[in-house]
């Protein structure tokens, strides 16, 4: 049987949470687009999100550095969709 520890249980979890503001911020950049008619390329959200589900769904196994590759890519294109986000509403150029 497979034992999973607390740490792993808490790693999941806050995978999920980072997981699912992605999918709110894609929903606020839509709405933008949608309601203002400024570009934010809303659908490249999709790509942080895959890379964070990713690692929720366990495709790559605990403690090796493949999983800690596919987290930190998920977590830096996330920081760049969400600065390119705050950048285009607060209207600087």
């Amino acid at each position: 049987m497979i034992e999973i520890s607390l740490e792993q249980i808490i790693k999941i979890y806050s995978w999920i949470i980072a997981s699912f503001i992605m999918i709110f911020i894609a929903a606020i950049a839509m709405f933008y687009q949608k309601k203002f008619g400024v570009k934010t390329f809303y659908y490249f959200y999709l790509i942080p999100i895959i890379f964070l589900f990713a690692v929720v769904i366990n495709l790559y196994s605990f403690n090796k550095p493949e999983s800690e590759y596919v987290e930190f890519i998920g977590v830096f294109i996330s920081f760049i969709a969400t600065y390119y986000l705050y950048r285009i509403m607060v209207g600087v150029k």
